[in-house]
């Protein structure tokens, strides 16, 4: 009776060793491979963030062209920060900022942008020839449809920053994103105005 009670004790202590030894591995493994998932996800959300602003950026030269021919309008500092825009842009092409610093200059590139392309739009909207060309309305439709796009994609940026830093401030992740040299990703914000579609409809 001993013996089989001593033999019970023993094979449940080298289940528990195991069960142990099972953890030790696979919980730093799960969280490796989440970090990394969230990492990813961060850059995804990134890519997708970079892709709306050019899209506007590229818009701007044509916008630039028909206003000015249809009222030899031109603006310098819309195409200045268009320019300033895209500089940024390219030179964090497949990664997100890691700096506030960074990040912020580009917010504020993007919050200028839209408030120039909307003081733009306005001017030209006075104008009825200028609202009655195709390519102008085209134009006004598309910079509507990329401005939506540009706060939906900021939004989805910012929550997979959110799952990322939380994670990797974990009690594990902590350690884990430590050993991989990972780092709190800064949010991207913007002003209260910027946060809304540029207004496109003119009386």
């Amino acid at each position: 009776m001993d013996r089989r009670l001593h033999t019970g004790q023993v094979n449940l202590g080298m289940m528990l060793v195991a069960a142990l030894v099972a953890a030790l591995i696979i919980i730093p493994w799960y969280t490796h491979n989440d970090l990394t998932d969230k990492e990813e996800s961060v850059h995804s959300a990134w890519a997708n963030v970079q892709s709306t602003l050019q899209r506007r950026a590229d818009l701007i030269p044509a916008l630039l062209k028909t206003v000015s021919q249809a009222m030899e309008y031109e603006s310098e500092t819309l195409a200045s920060l268009a320019e300033q825009q895209a500089q940024l842009l390219a030179r964090h092409a497949g990664a997100p900022p890691e700096g506030n610093e960074d990040l912020n200059t580009l917010a504020d590139r993007d919050r200028q942008l839209a408030a120039e392309s909307r003081q733009l739009l306005v001017v030209a909207g006075s104008l009825p020839e200028l609202r009655a060309t195709d390519q102008f309305l085209q134009l006004q439709s598309q910079l509507e449809g990329t401005e939506n796009r540009i706060n939906v994609t900021r939004i989805r940026y910012n929550e997979a920053v959110r799952y990322y830093n939380g994670a990797i401030r974990g009690f594990i992740g902590r350690h884990i994103a430590n050993s991989l040299g990972l780092e709190p990703r800064p949010y991207f914000e913007a002003s209260a105005e910027a946060r809304n579609p540029v207004p496109m409809e003119f009386q």
